[in-house]
């Protein structure tokens, strides 16, 4: 017999268990499958009897002192997940069954799942913190509040994804270049940022897939028909018209 000290996970921690003994994996899962009924790893006869898995597991313990045998399950400590208001967290789970598509017919750009199947989840997380295991899910951010964009080399937001763009070079009708400073302001309504994760991965690749070149080219093209002195007189009016892009968020121009 070895004495060994409890282990304590600390507040807004969360406890991350990989387990030495108990059957493989099953084939296309990285961690083990769901069991219940042994008292947070602390009985590993149960563990075993019902069936759980030698590896990662799916489930975490949160804060709290537990009598765990280090020759049984290994702990690693990790941080809550925190959503900030104005916000909310997609969920894209790497564990689970194989989903059926509930995107609809009208959206064609990636497939979106529900709760606990593998892949991006419909029902994104609100504003709070979670215990998520990051090793089998990943949880992507999308502010859902007025989100304001920089084309300008000298300022950016402190969001950070306007931080690549840079002030749009144009040409006018008469052939003489010239640059513009362009705000951009885009909203992505909540239910709708399960869609722009499953098109674009991640809000980075929304900005320079979608937002970038669809911003730079309508300034650019507005520019050519007409002459610089008249283009920079009427800019007032130059305006990107709010619009809905892929029905999944608007932008307008400042």
């Amino acid at each position: 017999m070895e004495v060994t000290s409890m282990i304590e996970i600390h507040e807004n921690m969360v406890g991350i268990i990989t387990t030495m003994d108990g059957a493989s994996i099953e084939a296309g899962q990285i961690a083990g499958k769901w069991v219940d009924g042994h008292n947070n790893f602390q009985d590993a006869d149960a563990f075993l009897s019902k069936g759980g898995n030698k590896g990662l597991q799916q489930q975490v313990i949160l804060a709290g002192s537990y009598n765990l045998n280090p020759w049984f399950a290994k702990i690693q400590e990790i941080h809550m997940t925190e959503i900030p208001i104005g916000n909310v967290g997609v969920v894209i789970s790497y564990v689970g069954e194989e989903g059926v598509d509930v995107s609809g017919s009208e959206f064609k750009h990636g497939n979106i799942f529900s709760k606990g199947f593998k892949g991006v989840w419909a029902e994104p997380l609100g504003p709070g913190k979670y215990p998520v295991n990051t090793y089998i899910q990943r949880i992507e951010i999308v502010p859902t509040t007025n989100l304001v964009l920089n084309w300008a080399s000298a300022r950016s937001e402190s969001h950070q994804l306007d931080k690549n763009l840079s002030t749009i070079t144009v040409r006018s009708k008469d052939g003489f270049p010239f640059n513009l400073d362009v705000s951009q302001i885009i909203h992505i309504p909540n239910f709708e940022a399960p869609k722009v994760i499953a098109r674009f991965g991640n809000m980075n690749n929304l900005v320079s897939q979608v937002l970038e070149p669809t911003i730079g080219n309508y300034f650019r093209n507005s520019a050519q028909d007409s002459d610089v002195i008249s283009f920079l007189g009427s800019r007032k009016n130059v305006r990107k018209q709010p619009e809905d892009i892929s029905g999944m968020f608007y932008l307008s121009t400042m």
